[in-house]
């Protein structure tokens, strides 16, 4: 796959960390829950899609900590029947359908405080879990991984950007991070620069963002699905359909150009979302055929 030397890639399982947040979703939670327990908050809402990875592992762990959850679902109602919405359902979130038009609405404060009135025992957890306590708990990702081998450079898939942001604020100010851009999202940027501003004691400058989004947040054409089925192959390793894959595959089209320098040690977080691959099933046997979509189904949970 690789054709530049003497590039040392390592990947951060995170998808095998925690059996119900998967990947980034554990430090990105965690600090909301500890919060909540300290506050004595029984309830959590938040946003998320009909295939949302961060409503499934919030719905999961929550239920683990003993809270009641809320899902703010972009989508019509019939969506319940899929199998991450069966899932959270399970865990006992109770599910609220909106239209996309009032899906927008999810970060605008006077629709928050409406919310608020509506739910009004429950803490509001932001799209993704993204917020400055997420921020916070990403921190603590990078020390870990610092703890196993300061890497040269450290990769990761951007949504909202809130892992990429803990990162930086957490990484030693001689490494590089590359945050890769999963969606067609202008604001991301700014949203980052937001981000940072709030943590005062970041003085970390040597980032960047790659676009990655190959056609689409949701798009899965079929050089990428390829790309998935070759990492498999090669690493043993299952990617996502929607954030690590686009993630490496940009990574290695960057390595084979000769862009990251001779000698340099990656770290490639795995941020999980397996159980997104539930919502492609159709994509994959079109693209790829029906026992292309078997393999996959057998590695998923």
């Amino acid at each position: 796959m690789l054709q530049q030397k003497n590039i040392r890639l390592s990947v951060a399982r995170l998808d095998q960390q925690h059996p119900l947040a998967s990947g980034n979703k554990f430090y990105k939670l965690n600090p909301h829950f500890e919060l909540a327990k300290q506050k004595g908050i029984s309830k959590l809402v938040s946003f998320g899609g009909a295939y949302s990875n961060h409503l499934h592992a919030l719905a999961l762990f929550a239920k683990q900590q003993g809270f009641q959850t809320v899902g703010i679902i972009r989508g019509e109602a019939e969506y319940a029947d899929n199998p991450t919405l069966q899932d959270v359902q399970k865990a006992g979130m109770q599910l609220h359908f909106v239209n996309r038009e009032e899906y927008r609405l999810r970060n605008d404060p006077d629709y928050l405080d409406k919310l608020q009135e509506r739910y009004p025992d429950a803490m509001m957890i932001p799209e993704g879990g993204s917020s400055q306590l997420a921020i916070a708990g990403c921190a603590k990702l990078a020390k870990e991984i610092n703890q196993v081998k300061p890497f040269d450079v450290i990769c990761v898939a951007c949504g909202t950007g809130a892992t990429f942001a803990g990162l930086i604020s957490g990484l030693s100010v001689n490494q590089t991070v590359i945050g890769f851009a999963a969606l067609k999202d202008e604001t991301l940027a700014q949203r980052i620069a937001h981000f940072l501003d709030q943590e005062t004691s970041v003085k970390h400058n040597n980032y960047h963002v790659e676009k990655a989004d190959f056609g689409g947040f949701a798009t899965l054409g079929k050089p990428l699905l390829e790309f998935v089925f070759d990492w498999l192959d090669q690493t043993g390793i299952l990617l996502d359909p929607i954030y690590t894959s686009k993630m490496c595959l940009r990574l290695v089209q960057l390595i084979e150009a000769g862009e990251l320098g001779q000698g340099s040690s990656i770290c490639l977080i795995h941020t999980g979302g397996l159980q997104g691959w539930r919502g492609m099933k159709g994509r994959v046997i079109h693209l790829m055929g029906k026992k292309k979509w078997q393999r996959l189904e057998s590695l998923l949970d």
